[in-house]
């Protein structure tokens, strides 16, 4: 789509900048991804272990557990180790993080499409070669030409 709405002699300008935003992308995406969401996640995590009814035990072994290796750390307890019975809470505090972390995916994609489509008001300059030439077609006219049938006479 963007070397299809640029000049051709701007084909190759237009081939980088799509290679670099989305090379940007797969870069940037899932650590913001992963920051959001295990930041979150870590927040939920702490709130929810502090209005629990656990015991203490297990309490006060989920939270050094879980300020060593954040709530993945308390979810991937095997069953029986102190601190594995706040799983649900991490597991629950996970889920919560990831949320909001695909809220925000979803909120950066309507940005980027608002834009692009902001970007493509007015896109359409009636120079299709980018030779500084309008197009010679009429409002009216399909554009496309015909040609004659074989041995026909030309005008």
């Amino acid at each position: 789509m963007a070397l299809g709405s640029v000049p051709p002699h701007l084909a190759g300008m237009a081939s980088a900048t799509t290679n670099m935003l989305r090379d940007l992308g797969f870069a940037l995406g899932p650590v913001v991804v992963g920051a959001v969401a295990l930041s979150g996640a870590g927040s939920a995590f702490a709130t929810n272990l502090s209005g629990t009814v656990l015991p203490a035990a297990e309490t006060a072994a989920a939270r050094e557990i879980a300020a060593a290796g954040g709530p993945i750390a308390v979810n991937s307890l095997p069953q029986g180790v102190p601190g594995s019975a706040a799983h649900g809470l991490a597991l629950d505090a996970l889920g919560s993080g990831f949320s909001t972390a695909f809220l925000v995916c979803a909120a950066a994609a309507a940005v980027a499409a608002a834009l692009t489509a902001i970007g493509m008001i007015g896109l359409h300059t009636g120079d299709p070669v980018g030779d500084g030439v309008p197009s010679p077609v009429s409002p009216g006219h399909s554009g496309r030409t015909v040609k004659p049938a074989a041995g026909a006479a030309r005008p």
